[in-house]
């Protein structure tokens, strides 16, 4: 497989064409060449964009998804947003056996950078790639009359219905954005150390990819973690973390999307400081009494399997 001939195929820029050649090879070294048929077809399918404005890129191509009920991210965080990876399954209704079927699937990566000339664009672009490469594989399914997605360890499901002729898709579960960003902010800096600055260190997500890469410290929970993101394999990482303690998985993501959303609410408040420093606050707050206990039952797991 030829990184070559997806460059060619959507006539990439020289900028974009050469980076892409050296992030490929790397994100093989990452995940394992072992799973580079799934990273060449996601690249392969999913074309990047560089412009200057992600929200408009996404309304042209039809990649606005209007659903039903809340969600950890809206249509105001897609108009901040500096980078995004989007996909949206185009669904039918089959009425000889009454069934929801997937069609196909739109996919696409924007950028809010002319080019990539630099630093900031170039790792935006890791960011954006990390998700699609882990969503790529069986990233759709339909049981029954519900719409379920995954994006490395986020899980979303949406109800179906019909009404006036149009499909309605209504969210009803969604977890895992805050354990899924930090440790996809963790590959970032991973892979940018590696061919930009050894130094570099991610600014988007702070808190969460802290806690993220506590939590992926050893390597016998990193490995497993990497490979259930890619392949679809949430409830292996789900036991490791059981066998360490009951509901620990549960707690650690739930404890995660907090942060996530606190993240969230404190960069829409840059230009209030006292209500910025008040969420600052709450996320000191969080980390001191629900993540320094679930820490300390993982550094004690750790020390015992040590000492075995």
């Amino acid at each position: 497989m030829n990184i070559k001939q997806i460059i060619k195929k959507y006539n990439y820029p020289e900028d974009l064409a050469n980076f892409l050649t050296i992030v490929y090879a790397n994100f093989l070294k990452y995940f394992g060449e072992d799973k580079e048929d799934i990273i060449y077809e996601a690249l392969n399918n999913t074309e990047i964009v560089l412009g200057d404005n992600i929200y408009e890129t996404l309304n042209k191509r039809g990649l606005i998804d209007n659903v039903e009920g809340d969600s950890l991210v809206n249509e105001d965080d897609l108009k901040r947003a500096v980078g995004i990876y989007q996909s949206v399954p185009d669904i039918k209704y089959n009425l000889k056996t009454n069934t929801f079927e997937i069609n196909s699937i739109k996919r696409l990566i924007a950028i809010n950078a002319p080019d990539l000339s630099s630093n900031y664009s170039k790792s935006t672009l890791v960011h954006e790639l990390g998700h699609l490469i882990k969503s790529y594989f069986k990233e759709y399914t339909i049981e029954e009359n519900k719409l379920k997605s995954r994006n490395g360890l986020i899980s979303r499901e949406w109800q179906l219905t019909i009404k006036d002729g149009k499909i309605i898709k209504k969210l009803i579960k969604e977890e895992g954005i805050g354990l899924e960003e930090g440790l996809n902010t963790v590959l970032e800096e991973d892979i940018i150390r590696q061919i930009i600055d050894a130094n570099y260190q991610a600014t988007g997500y702070g808190v969460i990819s802290s806690v993220a890469r506590n939590i992926i410290k050893t390597s016998d929970i990193a490995i497993p973690m990497l490979n259930s993101q890619i392949l679809n394999d949430k409830e292996s990482i789900i036991n490791i973390f059981e066998d360490i303690s009951p509901n620990l998985y549960n707690n650690l993501e739930c404890l995660m999307d907090k942060l996530y959303k606190l993240s969230l609410k404190m960069f829409s408040e840059i230009f209030d400081p006292e209500k910025m420093q008040e969420t600052s606050k709450q996320i000191k707050e969080v980390l001191v009494k629900e993540y320094l206990p679930l820490q300390n039952i993982m550094t004690k797991s750790q020390e015992y399997r040590l000492g075995e």
